[in-house]
């Protein structure tokens, strides 16, 4: 009998009679030293070498590049082309690389990255079975961490729930999907493709894409072996600029029928947080984040005009996605900042959500993850509330799996002794539920207990200091 894998291992390396045309997609630059074994490794997937090409597009390199490409093209005629042109940075290398691509499915690969020998196969097999996937992916980036060049986590060591489905402003708010994970369905290029010049992370840029027009799924694999990659030219405060520039562009193509327009509260104050991220990076104070032109300033004031006639009709959602473009247009621009957040602020509270089923008349929102990390928020709001108030303390535990969740939640609950009776009534907010429906709680409950500040529209918020101020709304609410 073969060995049975780890129970998060789904093994669907089995090579179909048929399997897909696959293009794995290298663009190198100056990487001499890591790019053979790279291709090495690639080439030795178990996946049929009829089906299986790889691209390399040398964006000017400068190094030994281009003759190591001729030794691999000697080594493997017929199964590497090789392509160089002129330094034009990543998204004219990608673009070039998607172009020159044959297959069926479409993986980007980075110099310096190994894959399992099952993976080609394995997406290729899900991207078959699943039409509705446009793009499959198996490693995560740390949520601790938004360079690209950190290792990725494997699923063994995963405590929240990889994002699926379309959840297109979860993967806008940072990178997530590590950048030699994915596969793409090569049918989807025509409706995402090409990518803008001014962005310098093509897999992030296509991974937000490819779920605005299809379903992504996680695929679990066993780990990948891995050495750290060291950081890329500029360190930490280029990968910051980075991410400026891709949450920019996609904040000022924003329009009323945007997929994340519910989640934009979510989507700006990422963007603000790379900012002041970068800000604090750099050593000086006087550092331009970013660059607004003239004409960049003049169309700000234009959306802005456009989005308070917006708001004098009622129309609110598209005043929201102007105050938003005029905003990322101009981020200096004080009455496009203040418009967005009385836009925001503006939209209609949700009805409760079944994720709240159970709960009582008064409820208060909190956050997993922050009460491991502050459990006296939860002591302090049990020494106020028992089991004879109208009042329930719903825990967000949804980005995490349910296994985990209950675990860590009954550790916790068990340490502050509140699995007694008589204690305060809590209830637990689990996954899987809809990425729309996680985003819409703080808008859903009468209360938050957060030390963290919440984009609107949200509840108003307490902590451990301003417990009693709760207990007197919660007690308010229940005589009206």
């Amino acid at each position: 009998m073969a060995p049975q894998g780890p129970p998060w291992f789904d093994d669907h390396s089995t090579v179909s009679p048929d399997p897909p045309h696959v293009s794995v997609l290298v663009v190198a630059h100056d990487d001499a030293t890591t790019l053979r074994a790279t291709l090495d490794g690639a080439l030795a997937q178990e996946h049929p070498a009829d089906r299986l090409e790889v691209v390399v597009v040398d964006d000017g390199s400068g190094d030994g590049t281009r003759a190591l490409l001729v030794d691999v093209l000697q080594r493997f005629p017929g199964r590497v082309r090789a392509i160089h042109q002129p330094h034009g940075g990543p998204a004219a290398a990608m673009n070039r690389a998607l172009a020159e691509a044959a297959g069926d499915v479409l993986m980007p690969l980075a110099p310096g990255d190994r894959w399992p020998s099952g993976r080609v196969a394995a997406q290729a097999a899900l991207l078959e079975r699943r039409p509705e996937v446009g793009l499959v992916y198996s490693e995560l980036l740390p949520a601790h961490d938004r360079r690209a060049d950190t290792p990725s986590l494997w699923p063994a060591e995963l405590e929240h729930d990889p994002p699926r489905g379309r959840p297109v402003g979860t993967l806008l708010r940072r990178e997530q999907i590590a950048p030699s994970s994915l596969a793409l369905r090569a049918s989807l290029l025509p409706a995402i493709t090409p990518i803008p010049a001014e962005i310098a992370r093509p897999t992030w840029w296509l991974t937000v894409q490819a779920a605005m027009v299809a379903d992504v799924e996680w695929l679990p694999e066993p780990p990948a072996m891995r050495a750290p990659r060291p950081p890329g030219p500029g360190g930490r405060p280029a990968r910051l600029r980075e991410a400026l520039a891709l949450q920019r562009w996609f904040l000022r193509r924003t329009t009323s029928e945007s997929p994340y327009l519910d989640e934009l509260g979510q989507v700006w104050t990422a963007f603000v947080e790379t900012a002041a991220a970068l800000r604090d990076t750099v050593d000086d104070p006087f550092v331009e984040l970013l660059t607004v032109t003239d004409a960049e300033r003049a169309e700000a004031r234009r959306l802005l005009e456009e989005a308070r006639l917006a708001q004098a009709r009622g129309a609110l959602r598209p005043m929201l996605a102007l105050a938003v473009q005029a905003a990322a247009t101009d981020p200096w621009c004080e009455g496009a900042r203040s418009l967005l957040l009385e836009a925001l602020a503006s939209r209609p509270r949700r009805a409760r959500v079944d994720a709240l089923a159970g709960a009582r008349s008064f409820v208060t929102l909190a956050f997993a993850d922050e009460l491991f990390e502050h459990p006296e928020l939860l002591a302090a709001y049990a020494a106020e509330f028992d089991d004879r108030a109208d009042a329930t303390l719903a825990i967000d535990a949804s980005g995490m799996t349910p296994t985990a969740a209950e675990q860590r939640l009954g550790e916790l609950v068990a340490q502050l002794g509140l699995d007694t009776v008589g204690s305060a009534h809590l209830i637990a907010v689990l996954s899987p539920i809809d990425a729309a429906v996680r985003e819409r709680l703080p808008a859903s409950v009468d209360a938050l207990l957060t030390t963290r500040p919440r984009p609107a529209p949200a509840a108003p918020a307490y902590d451990a200091t301003t417990i009693a101020s709760l207990r007197a709304c919660a007690m308010r609410a229940s005589a009206a």
